[in-house]
């Protein structure tokens, strides 16, 4: 790997920082002027944005399409282009893991992503009870992606109902449907990544061959076979190659069954989904969208990010006979969102919808700044993080802070939970709206020995609250920044 910015410790910093400036916010209202002196000051931005490709990894549960319980998943990358994924400070680890169901990921900024050059690598995520299907990802574009990886509990589930559901026949050891291969469900809704879809996922009981043969109508299937991981051989056979219809197993390998069909090809140029805020207003936001294709199959996922969002969806396959497309995003916990999106096609194709404040909220605009003991410099952050209602259990809503500032869209008066993630660590605080509370939780929250909060500034409107702070950090944090 070359040369890296920030280390370990450093990530330790940088959310120590976003905790004390998100719970009094962000920014400076002239950054350049001392408010004492009147005097310039030198503006430092401490910004983790020199990553220009994030990798933004949710895990769910393929039944429940919840996040995973609290469990250590490990993340595996695998490909050419592995050994480019790096932490997002810039890091490379020995692994990679996770017990929050979500994990942020880069690819090293030394490596320029475009047609010519994508990124190209597979992803597993394997835990204790849950594992993932292998997924392919390819990108031609920078700029931040997320991906959804469905998990299947291989833990607490076992049985033949839905097994041996394939177009085509499976032999494990010279046996037809054989025992040895244990049954975990089905993977149907999980992308391979590739013109190939997934069918069902099988554990080995035993080691032996596995075979795949006589396809039961190869007018509709173009080609089948089976992926394999072995998690002790580490011998795997993983998208994107052709699945194998052949294949000498261990134990306990998992194999996923696989199929392609007739008349599917990729989009080379993609699908852009793009998202306006309805009054041009600052602030960012987190949409799941679906794409239905003519066939009824469809692809779904999450598009984030700060206004305009515009996000190139890579991996389309659509059926050639008909190339039609409805594109559909959802509302999130702060905006309304316009009605589907039809396409004749989606190669190349852009599907815009507009973004429109809910009615029952008010807008909260998070500005800090942070200095050093005895020195001019103030400091501004740029970072990714999640919030949603105090006492509630729904979807976490993205936002982002771009030097320091950020406005969302929150009820009055209302308590509300904070997070963000750093390594796979999740980092979490309150915040109330209520400006009368927001001093006795200023008050209640300072940290001598890495922070004070020196001045807070709160001015509310009738649409508007904004909330200015300036938060002094200990020497020593800003001798490591």
């Amino acid at each position: 790997m070359k040369s890296r910015l920030y280390n370990y410790k450093t990530a330790i910093i940088a959310s120590l920082i976003l905790l004390i400036g998100v719970s009094g916010c962000n920014y400076f209202s002239n950054p350049l002027i001392d408010e004492e002196s009147g005097e310039s000051v030198k503006l430092l931005v401490v910004d983790l944005n020199f990553i220009n490709t994030k990798l933004a990894l949710h895990l769910q549960d393929i039944e429940t399409n919840e996040s995973i319980p609290s469990e250590e998943i490990e993340i595996f990358f695998i490909g050419d282009d592995a050994d480019d994924v790096i932490t997002f400070v810039g890091t490379k680890p020995e692994k990679f893991t996770t017990s929050s169901s979500f994990l942020e990921v880069g690819i090293d900024p030394n490596i320029t992503v475009s047609k010519e050059n994508p990124i190209e690598l597979t992803v597993v995520a394997v835990g204790d009870n849950y594992i993932s299907a292998p997924m392919a990802l390819s990108y031609t574009t920078e700029g931040s992606k997320n991906v959804i990886i469905k998990l299947i509990n291989i833990g607490t589930k076992s049985g033949s109902t839905g097994a041996y559901s394939e177009p085509y026949d499976i032999k494990f050891g010279g046996v037809l449907d054989s025992d040895q291969l244990d049954f975990k469900g089905s993977i149907s809704t999980t992308s391979t990544g590739t013109a190939y879809e997934y069918l069902n996922l099988y554990r080995t009981l035993s080691a032996g061959t596995l075979i795949c043969e006589n396809i039961s109508d190869p007018q509709i299937y173009a080609d089948f076979g089976a992926y394999y991981v072995g998690l002790l051989s580490g011998q795997s056979l993983v998208p994107p190659a052709v699945p194998t219809k052949d294949a000498a197993l261990g134990t306990p390998d998992m194999v996923y069954t696989s199929v392609l069909r007739t008349g599917v090809e990729k989009c080379d140029d993609g699908l852009t989904i793009k998202i306006l805020e309805s009054e041009s207003n600052e602030g960012s936001g987190s949409f799941n969208y679906l794409i239905t294709y003519s066939d009824e199959t469809t692809d779904e996922g999450i598009v984030s990010g700060t206004f305009p969002i515009e996000v190139l969806i890579d991996n389309i396959y659509y059926p050639t006979s008909n190339p039609a497309v409805s594109v559909e995003v959802f509302e999130d916990a702060q905006y309304d969102m316009s009605a589907p999106v039809s396409l004749t096609s989606p190669c190349g194709a852009e599907a815009n919808f507009t973004a429109t404040i809910k009615s029952n909220l008010k807008t909260y605009k998070y500005i800090v700044r942070y200095t050093c003991p005895d020195s001019p410099i103030a400091i501004a952050l740029s970072i990714r993080g999640e919030f949603r209602k105090t006492d509630t259990t729904g979807d976490w809503t993205a936002f982002e802070f771009v030097e320091g500032v950020t406005e969302l869209q929150l009820e009055a008066d209302e308590d509300y939970d904070f997070r963000i993630n750093i390594d796979g660590e999740s980092y979490e605080y309150s915040l109330p709206t209520d400006p009368d509370q927001l001093q006795q939780f200023l008050d209640d929250n300072q940290d001598a020995e890495f922070y004070t909060i020196t001045s807070i500034d709160i001015t509310e409107t009738n649409t508007l609250v904004t909330i200015e702070a300036e938060v002094q950090l200990s020497g020593d944090i800003c001798d490591i920044l």
